[in-house]
């Protein structure tokens, strides 16, 4: 009877341990969404449906014909009393060895800018440690945008208003 037990287990071991050789699109994707699969057996021609490095066309998807367009997200934006600074970071929904992070401050016709290499991480781009000085801006609401750009991709974020007192 032990044994029987011990080989089931040696099975059931084996058969969780063994590598999959299909690759998992969601993990190595975070993009990608995911969904239930159909219960059509009919074959769908390739050509109808995009590849997961393709592209839908269109104004909406691409900010030029040779960059895709990235989803860029501000985490925080805010005046720091103690460093007497604006202070914004957030990231780029890619992950890529190579690019640069933009921060634009606009109140009416005044423009600030600063620009900071990205930082790679696991399922983003990290577009942190943007500081900017009273010295350098006026008293008023200020629109921040955090843009990301590389040579293969750009996006930028929704406008978020930032109070300098």
């Amino acid at each position: 009877m032990l044994g029987a037990v011990a080989g089931i287990a040696v099975i059931a071991v084996a058969s969780c341990s063994s590598p999959d050789p299909k690759p998992n699109a969601t993990a190595s994707s975070p993009s990608v969404s995911t969904s239930s699969p159909s219960a059509s057996t009919t074959p769908t021609p390739s050509a109808a449906l995009p590849s997961p490095t393709q592209q839908p066309a269109g104004p909406a998807t691409t900010t030029s014909p040779e960059r895709k367009r990235v989803h860029v997200v501000t985490t925080f934006a805010g005046w720091n009393a103690t460093s007497g600074a604006v202070e914004v970071g957030g990231y780029a929904a890619i992950v890529e060895p190579v690019g640069v992070c933009a921060l634009r401050l606009t109140l009416g016709t005044k423009v600030v800018t600063q620009n900071h290499p990205a930082t790679a991480d696991a399922t983003t781009v990290a577009c942190g440690g943007f500081a900017v000085r009273r010295s350098e801006l006026a008293a008023g609401e200020w629109q921040a945008v955090l843009a990301y750009s590389s040579s293969t991709s750009a996006g930028e974020s929704a406008a978020v208003m930032v109070r300098v007192p």
